[in-house]
């Protein structure tokens, strides 16, 4: 696997757009835990009840972003991780204010990867997600 630091550059050359609506700062790997965070700073702007609770489907693209992020780094930007499935629980209110998202690998075979991650804001866990993502080759 390549530096994180060169697969970073490379994701942050090629980012889509959505992930500034989102609010995304940064992501980075954990080499001793296996582990990918992302860093994101929800706007106002992605909440509803009066501006005080972002979102859920704005939760839900945060979480699968970041296992998406750590497939793309697991494989060199390689393959493009499809999202066949994601399941995402609600556990408290997300304020418009940062949270970290973490992702794991639970399996990944030759064309299918299942993935969770986990949202905290202020050292609690906001909401889970499970996926499972399809790997396809990038078209040149």
């Amino acid at each position: 696997m390549k530096d994180f630091c060169t697969t970073q550059q490379l994701f942050l050359d090629n980012k889509p757009e959505f992930l500034d609506i989102l609010g995304f700062k940064q992501s980075s790997y954990n080499d001793e835990t296996m582990l990918f965070s992302c860093i994101f700073e929800p706007s106002e702007a992605l909440t509803h009840s009066n501006g005080s609770i972002v979102q859920g489907g704005f939760i839900a693209g945060m979480l699968d972003s970041a296992m998406v992020q750590y497939i793309l780094h697991l494989h060199e930007f390689k393959v493009n991780p499809l999202t066949l499935n994601i399941d995402v629980t609600y556990l408290l209110p997300c304020r418009p204010a940062e949270v970290e998202v973490t992702a794991r690998i639970l399996k990944a075979g030759k064309s299918i990867v299942f993935t969770s991650a986990e949202l905290a804001q202020d050292g609690n866990l906001v909401a889970t997600a499970s996926a499972t993502n399809k790997l396809v080759p990038f078209s040149r």
